[in-house]
């Protein structure tokens, strides 16, 4: 299929918009294609499940290849308790990447993603305070704890699950995955890709580096112009939709499910040539069904503002505050993304 994926959209019209090939992984960074923001919920106890990135709606060219290396940071205060439960996520949470897509041909693509997840104690906290006194925002009970505590705690009815009070270090989880370009894309766009990969038990479990076991993953990818930009490409958009199956530390496998469904949908205004600017929606539901804690079973819904910059032809660097909805606490109050994707 896969094959003849790689033939129709090579074609002008398969997919295909200003004769740039769908297929193709020409979008190093501003070329007029909508390359989503590579957020991550650096929520601990949502982090081990490993669900992945987007990597766009193109796969790579036969024999070509992309790194990308990302920094997330996040910055927790979460606090929840019940008759039986007990959690608290204080702190800051670190995941540095180094991601590689490899083209290889016919419309196939290789994956692999290695992260280093670090846990410590909150470094940014008091320029939060004041940031978020500058410009009258709530403070989230940030103002009456300790500044730099860290703390990850989790207590249920079989006992205490996690108590974390000094800095962690480890390998994540590393993953592999594959991505097919689709022949015949379902709307007239720029392509789609589906992808998937298996994530293996590298990280330390104890120091909620990792799962503590493996999952599968599988998602669908697409991207193109909105109605009326189609000539311009001024304003584009990019959108995922995907499962994961997979198991909770064992730890947490008393609240712990096994089914995440996830998705995005990215808008981005391409301000200059070079630039674009890009809001972005991350939404994925909670494994954590069994418990009554909102960190841990609400809905993980994520905002993202950020651009990405094309400095050279086969460089790009991408930048974004990422903030919760303020509804739901799955997710971090504020964090800082940061990648470089560099095609060699």
């Amino acid at each position: 299929m896969c094959v003849l994926g790689a033939l129709a959209l090579s074609v002008p019209g398969a997919g295909a918009s200003d004769g740039v090939p769908a297929g193709s992984g020409a979008d190093a960074g501003g070329q007029g294609i909508a390359t989503p923001l590579r957020l991550v919920n650096l929520n601990p106890f949502h982090l081990v499940y490993g669900v992945p990135a987007s990597a766009g709606a193109r796969v790579m060219p036969e024999g070509s290849s992309e790194a990308i290396a990302s920094l997330d940071i996040a910055s927790h205060l979460r606090a929840a308790g019940s008759s039986a439960e007990t959690v608290l996520i204080d702190g800051e949470t670190w995941r540095q990447g180094l991601a590689l897509r490899y083209g290889l041909g016919e419309g196939w693509e290789l994956l692999v993603d290695v992260p280093v997840v670090s846990h410590a104690g909150g470094v940014f906290d008091g320029f939060i305070e004041d940031w978020h006194d500058a410009f009258g925002l709530p403070q989230g009970d940030r103002d009456r704890v300790p500044r730099d505590r860290f703390a990850l705690f989790y207590a249920g009815a079989g006992g205490t699950g996690f108590d974390i009070d000094s800095d962690v270090h480890s390998l994540g989880d590393v993953s592999l995955g594959v991505g097919c370009a689709l022949p015949f894309p379902p709307f007239p766009n720029d392509g789609m890709a589906v992808r998937a990969m298996v994530k293996l038990p590298s990280g330390d479990e104890d120091a909620l580096a990792g799962s503590g076991g493996y999952s599968g993953s599988a998602w669908a990818e697409t991207s193109g112009a909105f109605p009326g930009s189609g000539v311009s490409r001024n304003w584009l958009y990019a959108a995922t939709l995907g499962v994961l199956a997979g198991e909770a530390p064992e730890s947490l496998s008393a609240i712990g499910g096994s089914f995440i469904a996830f998705g995005r949908f990215g808008v981005s205004w391409r301000a200059l040539e070079d630039f674009h600017l890009t809001v972005q929606v991350d939404v994925q539901s909670s494994p954590y069904g069994a418990s009554a804690l909102s960190p841990l079973s609400d809905p993980a819904v994520m905002l993202g503002l950020g651009g990405t910059l094309r400095m050279t032809e086969r460089m790009a660097l991408e930048v974004a505050v990422t903030e919760d909805d303020g509804t739901w606490h799955a997710v971090p109050d504020i964090g800082l993304h940061a990648a470089l994707r560099w095609r060699p």
